[in-house]
């Protein structure tokens, strides 16, 4: 038990230094190359590294209803714990994306939810799921770069510092995040290994939810650095990311099964999804009320899908 939580608690340290690091990098590499920041938030941030070996170690290792919740349940966490606190900590309401940034994941959902209908999620499946994360990329920076005129005077402004300095700051804060990830999921690991939990939910609320709290950070960070467009890159991208990208590697590894608990955190991230959505598009902005409703939701989900 003293090990375990030992590396939870070292695991907290150098997470947060990294998150640190990373989003101070990225937003100011974002400035001096000109690149849009919410590009860097769905392409850098939304492949989020802990999570994507978690699904990829558990789907070689023949757990692929682990691998299944852990992917859904690290989306749903995201979507839920990480942009609902960000939203309540916020000191102001958080500006909304551009709303085809906004709708371009609904495609990736509808792929993921097409190749789950039988619960089963082959090898072909998984790889036609990763080319159109390869065309959500290119769309995602042909869309981006349409904006790039705005972020010219800023990066004329930014004078001469160098991007390659940058960029190994933000480099490295992402390795000390995997670090600081790693150390937590190993010692989450270690308390849940006796657990009773169906599989499913093991991986969607458990070993999900360990796998992405560096999520929390790289929501909270941004927002209150005043670089909102990387948290919801992040969000966005991340979704996209594990619904098509990591869900269709972790089935080349393996094909996988995806029990109850595991589909119940796909709808569960699917509603939150929606709701998001539809608040953004319709308001332009997202504040404490929302943070308090995805937060709520979060509660009524682990409390409905641990007593199934």
């Amino acid at each position: 038990m003293v090990p375990a939580l030992g590396l939870l608690v070292v695991g907290a340290v150098v997470l947060y230094l990294g998150a640190e690091t990373a989003i101070r990098g990225a937003s100011r590499f974002a400035h001096v190359a000109g690149i849009p920041a919410f590009l860097l938030g769905a392409v850098l941030f939304g492949v989020d590294i802990e999570g994507l070996g978690t699904a990829l170690v558990a789907a070689a290792r023949g757990q692929t209803q682990i691998a299944a919740g852990e992917i859904f349940g690290t989306v749903l966490f995201l979507f839920s714990v990480a942009f609902g606190l960000a939203l309540l900590v916020a000191r102001e309401p958080v500006p909304a994306p551009s709303p085809m940034m906004v709708v371009a994941p609904a495609v990736s959902m509808i792929a993921a939810a097409a190749a789950l209908f039988d619960h089963f999620v082959s090898r072909p499946e998984g790889g036609f799921l990763l080319a159109l994360y390869v065309l959500y990329l290119v769309f995602v920076v042909r869309e981006s770069n349409a904006g790039l005129e705005q972020v010219e005077e800023t990066k004329r402004r930014s004078g001469g510092e160098a991007k390659s300095r940058i960029a190994l700051i933000t480099v490295g804060g992402l390795a000390l995040l995997y670090v600081g990830a790693t150390l937590l999921v190993s010692g989450g690991s270690r308390l849940v290994d006796r657990t009773t939990l169906s599989a499913g939910f093991v991986g969607a609320a458990i070993v999900g939810t360990l796998a992405s709290l560096d999520e929390v950070l790289l929501e909270i960070l941004p927002i209150r650095r005043g670089t909102p467009d990387l948290a919801t890159g992040n969000l966005f991208g991340t979704l996209a990311a594990f619904t098509t990208g990591v869900l269709g590697l972790a089935a080349l590894v393996r094909p996988l099964d995806v029990d109850g608990a595991a589909n119940a955190a796909f709808l569960g991230m699917a509603f939150l999804y929606a709701v998001v959505s539809t608040v953004l598009l319709a308001r332009g902005r997202a504040g404490r009320l929302l943070g308090v409703f995805v937060l709520g939701f979060y509660v009524l989900w682990l409390v409905l899908t641990a007593t199934v």
